[in-house]
């Protein structure tokens, strides 16, 4: 992983475009619009698995990173298979691409995403962040993708009191803001404070008055009390955190940035090493992560019992 990062290093501090769905993409890069349809429509029909293939080089040389893998998906068959396993867990799943910023030589984009379908009898919603870099020869289709997302949202309608995901961030809600404004923060510094569990350092870099989104949250909640309470019952479930700066895309005001490492988690009081990857996106008003909180509230032994449920 970390080769991974140092290959792509020189992509960060890009200019970007941004737009959302509704717009039809018209602000993006030539490309980036021609994969953006493609991946709207297949999102309408997600059983269309070779439609799925073909967002991807045809080389078969294409990788898809995903939370919870130890390695990428490197092979066409590979991600065949995934997308089969979606097809055949949530026959009535649909993905809606809500959300796209990309850097204005597209040769990189952001996609948020809206997931939805019926797990266990159960209705399931979660947003996915997915970090593309497209391919030189092929650029209208994926060379490396990485999804990130919060398996917890998947995994809870088989969970029972035996194996529980308890909720890593409940009870948290807003507070008080303030009109201070925020303090420019670095990729560097913000690295460093992530690393060091500084938890009101980093909520200082945003507007009193900012909001921040993330897993465990139903909706967006404000005042630094609230995003500095957020941040220390994440520090409480992982340590270690030993990240790089991946990909950064900025787009206005606005700026996503994947983080890429390890980390020791501590769910279910059952400490381990595991791979860890975040997109953290700013911006004046709006601060939002996106990471897999699942071996943060789960143990292993959880985890591989509702792996079992879900997956056979």
């Amino acid at each position: 992983m970390r080769a991974w990062v140092s290959a792509f290093a020189a992509t960060t501090a890009l200019a970007a475009l941004a737009a959302p769905a509704e717009a039809g993409f018209t602000e993006l890069p030539a490309n980036v619009r021609t994969f953006m349809a493609a991946y709207t429509a297949w999102g309408d029909n997600p059983r269309d698995v070779d439609a799925y293939l073909n967002l991807f080089v045809s080389d078969g040389s294409a990788r898809l990173w995903d939370s919870g893998l130890q390695q990428p998906i490197d092979t066409p068959a590979g991600i065949r298979a995934q997308i089969e396993g979606v097809n055949r867990l949530v026959p009535d799943y649909r993905f809606v691409p809500e959300e796209v910023t990309a850097s204005p030589d597209g040769k990189v984009a952001f996609v948020e995403a809206r997931n939805t379908g019926t797990v266990n009898g159960q209705a399931v919603s979660f947003r996915t962040t997915h970090r593309l870099i497209f391919g030189e020869r092929e650029p209208a289709r994926v060379q490396d993708g990485r999804r990130s997302w919060d398996q917890v949202e998947l995994f809870e309608p088989v969970a029972d009191a035996q194996h529980p995901l308890p909720g890593l961030f409940e009870g948290i809600t807003s507070s008080p803001g303030d009109p201070r404004p925020g303090v420019e923060l670095p990729t560097a510094v913000r690295q460093l404070l992530w690393q060091r569990e500084k938890s009101e350092a980093l909520v200082a870099g945003h507007s009193g008055t900012a909001s921040l989104s993330g897993p465990g949250l139903t909706a967006p909640i404000t005042g630094r009390t609230s995003l500095t309470a957020y941040l220390d019952r994440f520090f409480g479930k992982v340590n270690d955190l030993r990240l790089e700066p991946g990909v950064t895309v900025r787009s206005g005001a606005t700026t996503y940035q994947e983080w890429l490492g390890t980390a020791t988690a501590h769910g279910g009081g059952d400490a381990r090493p595991i791979p860890f990857a975040m997109v953290e996106r700013t911006g004046p008003q709006r601060w939002s992560l996106q990471f897999d909180t699942l071996d943060l509230v789960a143990s292993r032994e959880t985890v591989k019992v509702l792996r079992a449920r879900i997956f056979g």
